[in-house]
């Protein structure tokens, strides 16, 4: 028809491009690759961290709880609160146990006795408690009301270990034997050794008893404690 104006239905936008689509196509593959790579790399970095920490060595202690090692416990700053190191308080420590373990009298004996074992590690108190329940120990402090008077002459640590020690000392035992009062004065040696814990609200002083045993002397040595403590006693 005259005047009328064919429309091109071919016309393309202003901006087409003859391989947008594959060239879209192709930006992704590259951006997904490119993706990739860095997560590899994290990947093979945090493979490389691992495998550069120490292993992680939980340890059981003597009361029966885990910690783990390396690892301050809660409330800690920093691995200062590992005992053990202290000469001082270590020989504090076993002074303190010597004391409450072998001062007592019928009326105290269970309070003494009690912070003694807890004093010691799970396996010794176990052991201790048994050889008092063989002994009739505390029975017989209250048959014969028994009352133990201690004292201590010295105490050293032993050559080689800073956590054993070796104490001499009198225990000054009052007892009823016929309904009279006798009095024993045994003179011994003390061994105790301690083991080093973790400090927590359950063991402040981070220090278990964790051997004790106890032997009578006589002869020379045995003279030379006794003049020491009674030249002490005297002067009190």
């Amino acid at each position: 028809m005259a005047g009328t104006k064919q429309v091109d239905t071919d016309v393309r936008p202003k901006y087409y491009e003859v391989y947008g689509e594959q060239i879209a196509n192709g930006n992704k593959a590259w951006l997904l690759a490119f993706s990739m790579a860095a997560v590899a790399l994290i990947a093979v970095g945090m493979a490389l961290f691992i495998r550069m920490q120490p292993p992680t060595v939980i340890r059981i202690g003597p009361s029966g709880e885990a910690m783990v090692l390396g690892k301050p416990i809660p409330g800690s700053k920093d691995a200062s609160n590992r005992s053990g190191t202290d000469a001082f308080l270590n020989q504090a420590f076993v002074k303190r146990f010597l004391s409450t373990y072998l001062n007592y009298a019928p009326a105290n004996v269970d309070e003494r006795w009690a912070a003694s074992l807890n004093m010691m590690t799970r396996n010794l108190r176990g052991y201790t408690v048994k050889a008092m329940k063989d002994g009739n120990i505390r029975g017989k402090i209250d048959d014969d009301q028994t009352q133990s008077v201690f004292h201590l002459h010295e105490i050293d640590p032993s050559p080689g270990d800073p956590l054993a020690f070796t104490a001499y000392g009198v225990k000054e035992v009052h007892h009823l034997k016929d309904g009279t009062e006798v009095t024993d004065r045994l003179v011994n040696e003390y061994h105790v050794r301690l083991i080093a814990d973790q400090r927590s609200e359950v063991n402040p002083d981070g220090l278990w008893i964790a051997e004790y045993g106890e032997r009578s002397l006589d002869g020379e040595r045995r003279d030379q404690i006794l003049a020491a403590v009674d030249s002490d006693s005297s002067k009190d």
